[in-house]
């Protein structure tokens, strides 16, 4: 049963493991090992051999520092190893603490009064280095209180010159915080260009390892925010992301080169945290891809594990993050074997893409194994495996993407061939149906044309019926605004002088806008023509209603009318308001007064009950009419554009013509709807009166 893709899982990361192996510091020559507190490098023949690993047994003497060493204290240490784990060469010390180093080192003839060149890699978790007991350099500030000692676990490299054939390298190291003490990784001696060929290449494996998982991971992103068609991509973008910073702060820790004013805490932090970020998206990667297998309650349980463990690690001190980091690590060993148990369970009949999951995943959890091994059961610092695994680990999953990518793509082209088909067999459907289209668009053209003419000569008479305003009545002036909606309106007025010194002056608002309403404006033009001089505008008012009822009661009409009588000697406006909404009243001197209605709108009830007013109006004084599509039209949140607020604004602008009155009132409409399109007709009438018929602009 898919014994082939099994064996594949099972022998790609056995390979990879026979590779790390030999990466391991196990397989050493026994002339070069030091051996109680000795090394003997006087068989090395080349002047450019090296870098030489100074592991072995090292003298090493337990609370003391340089200087002020008891030699009858003295036992041996392996090196690279912990201090705080017991073997047969050594017992095992307090894990907090400090200790001396120390090794005798018998150089070859011809690396006498070269340049050398002491490279330390990972020490827990500060250190000075002394060299025949002369002070080189520190890492961090160790000292004999774990208190004052200040933690940096950064390689660094020390130059020097020996003199003679033999040098005494002393170390003294003070752990504070760490789980493990003392030197965990191999100390190697060599010329200074061969040391630093060597740094340069592990250097540019790091920045290697870190701008390929970059690329990567920002690759991944934009192709899901380009598709946005499964959230795989995304989630191995990040997760590439995570693991190429923690590349930043392991092995050469490349991050501590470029800000060396990064403390412990904080590069600690990255660390741990780019790990916890990476197992966790690295399971919502998996959990995307194979949703039908893996369990959504397990992903969700591991991803609040995880969120738990990245505030722990915020708010928690370098010796806490450091001793719970081994329960994330056995979280990880749970995270794998459940990832394992998984995978095959996979159906690979349907899974196309399934061996690179489980060739890489292999080879990710061999890397991390390693690592744990070297950390917990040797107790060293390991060579970061795991690196190279991420990094294969990224490229196999990288081609899964791109598998699913192409196989989509191939779909994508069947489909745009057959496509292609079915155009061919529209385009000819389209040829015909575009002529019948365009006979018919020919024929709607016409009657469009024809509509818009017969509008035009609709709009000239509706202008033709409404009082020119320049028409001359002695004692008043007047101007009006008529802006209809569409070419024809619903709004009607009528200015007219009916008796020697009486004016009287008419608007009505038929309901709605267009051909119908402009029907109904016309009818009211007939109708008021011979209503005009009645004694009063009640009684104008109420005769217009009792017609309409009695002639047009199947058309529905109804409308709002206001009618009133200037009385030029008397100096005297009387009103009447059937439905219509507050006017304005403004004396010489910018106060109003608001004309409310008198009566219901007509067009409703047969038997109307009308009331009249009537105001002073001496000579300066205005009345200010309006339809009601001057205050509907605003934004309903916007209550700027108020009867109120327009009798305000109109006082202000009482010393002004009445055409720069009504302009001013056209904009306050306008901005008071903003963006929104007008949606009823607009009719602004301003009468003034006056003694002479000068007035200034």
């Amino acid at each position: 049963m898919h014994t082939a893709k099994y064996l594949f899982f099972l022998l790609g990361p056995i390979g990879f493991l026979i590779f790390l192996l030999s990466l391991t510091p196990w397989h050493k020559e026994e002339n070069l090992r030091a051996y109680k507190g000795v090394i003997d490098l006087r068989g090395i023949q080349s002047a450019s051999s090296g870098p030489v690993d100074l592991s072995g047994e090292w003298e090493f003497f337990w609370s003391q520092e340089p200087g002020k060493i008891l030699e009858s204290f003295h036992g041996n240490m392996t090196v690279p190893g912990s201090w705080n784990r017991e073997t047969e060469l050594h017992p095992s010390y307090e894990r907090l603490g400090y200790a001396t180093y120390r090794l005798k080192v018998l150089l070859p003839d011809v690396w006498v009064g070269k340049v050398l060149t002491l490279g330390l890699g990972t020490v827990w978790s500060s250190y000075s280095l002394y060299l025949d007991g002369e002070f080189q350099g520190e890492s961090g500030a160790p000292s004999t209180s774990t208190q004052t000692s200040v933690a940096r676990v950064q390689p660094r490299s020390f130059s020097f010159v020996p003199n003679s054939s033999q040098i005494e390298v002393s170390i003294f190291v003070t752990n504070n915080f760490a789980r493990q003490g003392g030197i965990s990784s191999p100390v190697k001696l060599g010329p200074s260009e061969v040391m630093l060929s060597t740094r340069t290449r592990t250097i540019f494996t790091d920045i290697f390892a870190f701008s390929s998982l970059v690329i990567m991971g920002l690759y991944h992103i934009s192709l899901y925010l380009y598709l946005r068609s499964s959230k795989a991509p995304l989630y191995f973008g990040f997760m590439s992301m995570a693991i190429g910073i923690r590349t930043l702060v392991t092995n050469t820790r490349l991050l501590m080169e470029f800000f060396p004013s990064i403390n412990q805490n904080g590069i600690q932090m990255i660390e741990q945290i780019s790990m916890m970020c990476a197992t966790g998206l690295y399971l919502l990667f998996f959990y995307e891809t194979f949703t039908v297998y893996a369990s959504k309650l397990y992903i969700r349980i591991s991803l609040a594990i995880i969120s738990l463990f990245i505030l722990m690690t915020l708010f928690g001190s370098l010796e806490f993050n450091s001793s719970k980091v081994a329960y994330f690590h056995l979280f990880i060993g749970v995270t794998i074997g459940y990832v394992i148990y998984v995978i095959f369970g996979i159906d690979f009949d349907k899974e196309n893409n399934s061996s690179y999951i489980l060739y890489g995943s292999g080879i990710l959890f061999l890397g991390v194994a390693i690592d744990l091994f070297y950390t917990y059961i040797l107790k060293v610092s390991s060579h970061q495996v795991s690196h190279i695994a991420l990094v294969l680990f990224v490229f196999l999953q990288s081609l899964v993407i791109a598998s699913d990518r192409s196989s989509k793509y191939k779909e994508a082209k069947l489909l745009t061939e057959d496509l292609q088909t079915m155009n061919l067999e529209l385009f000819e459907m389209k040829e015909k149906l575009v002529q019948k289209v365009e006979d018919r668009t020919r024929t709607l053209n016409d009657t469009l044309q024809q509509i818009n003419r017969e509008l035009e000569i609709a709009q000239n008479v509706q202008r033709k019926i409404l009082t020119p305003p320049e028409r001359e009545i002695k004692g008043i002036r007047f101007d009006y605004v008529y802006k209809p909606l569409e070419k024809v309106g619903g709004d009607f007025l009528d200015i007219s002088e009916i008796n020697p010194g009486q004016v009287r002056v008419l608007l009505a608002d038929a309901v709605g806008h267009g051909v119908q309403a402009s029907l109904m404006t016309m009818a009211l033009k007939t109708e008021y023509e011979e209503l005009k001089k009645l004694p009063c505008p009640t009684h104008v008012l109420k005769e217009l209603n009792g017609r309409f009822l009695r002639k047009f009661d199947t058309l529905e009409s109804i409308f709002p009318c206001f009618v009133a009588d200037i009385y030029l000697e008397k100096k005297e406006v009387l009103y009447a308001s059937a439905g219509h909404p507050d006017q304005v009243l403004l004396s010489p001197s910018g106060d109003f007064e608001l004309l409310h209605k008198t009566g219901p709108i007509l067009g409703l009830f047969d038997d109307l009950e009308i009331e009249f007013s009537t105001y002073k109006f001496p000579t300066g004084s205005r009345l200010l009419l309006f339809s009601d599509g001057l205050i509907e039209n605003r934004r309903k949140e916007n209550r700027w554009s108020t009867v109120e607020t327009i009798a305000s604004r109109a006082g202000t602008l009482s010393k002004v013509s009445l055409q720069k009155l009504l302009e001013e009132l056209v904009v306050m409409e306008e901005k008071s709807r903003g963006d929104e399109q007008r949606y009823d007709d607009i009719t602004i009438i301003a009468i003034e009166s006056r003694e002479t018929p000068e007035y200034p602009a």
